[in-house]
């Protein structure tokens, strides 16, 4: 099954299959995947992988698209129409899984989905120029996909409960320091010389006895 639900639409499958005349044996043979399988895609009881739907629409006689139905197409569509995985996409976008995935996700294309160099022109060629082919779509298709899912992300966020922000914990008062006693050879808070005595106290001791 696909990563991301894309609209597959069992209804149209059997319609295309019913006017091409075919059998559930001949469409998985062309499909390249079991009778069961196309029996479940027929009945709605599996969606067919991203690899699996432009064999499928070409065994009844129409594109990936013809088999799903989708009010506004997005990066995601785009993707599963030609028939590749997110990891497949974004190998042949040149770029890493994640990175694909956000763009898909959010509609943002990062750094890595710009202007690129071509060797063979030598020279710079613009995403408008090189990314739509690999979408199997014009760029003005391409660009709408790319606006809708802007706009469906940022509407899935404003959907998403907010989490109220945590009250700060409340301060707690800083332990007085407790008086510390005298040391070796120290004095009491009244003077008192206590403990063991070094030079400078046995002074002191001399000077309090007078």
């Amino acid at each position: 099954m696909s990563e991301t639900p894309y609209g597959f639409d069992a209804a149209r499958l059997r319609a295309a299959r019913t006017s091409a005349g075919t059998s559930v044996a001949r469409i998985a043979g062309a499909a390249g995947v079991s009778e069961r399988a196309v029996s479940l895609y027929l009945a709605g009881a599996r969606v067919p992988r991203p690899e699996v739907l432009p064999r499928l629409a070409r065994a009844v006689g129409l594109d990936a698209a013809g088999l799903c139905t989708v009010e506004h197409e997005t990066l995601a569509h785009l993707r599963v129409f030609t028939g590749r995985s997110r990891a497949a996409m974004a190998l042949a976008l040149g770029m890493a899984e994640e990175t694909y995935r956000q763009m898909e996700t959010t509609g943002l294309r990062g750094r890595l989905a710009r202007a690129r160099y071509d060797d063979r022109e030598d020279r710079w060629t613009a995403w408008q120029d090189w990314a739509p082919p690999l979408f199997g779509v014009t760029a003005e298709r391409l660009d709408a996909a790319e606006r809708r899912t802007r706009e469906q992300h940022l509407a899935d966020r404003e959907r998403r409960p907010r989490t109220p922000a945590a009250a700060p914990a409340p301060r707690r008062p800083r332990p007085r320091r407790p008086d510390r006693g005298p040391g070796p050879g120290g004095t009491t808070p009244s003077g008192a010389v206590t403990g063991r005595t070094g030079p400078a106290a046995r002074y002191r001791l001399r000077r309090l006895g007078g």
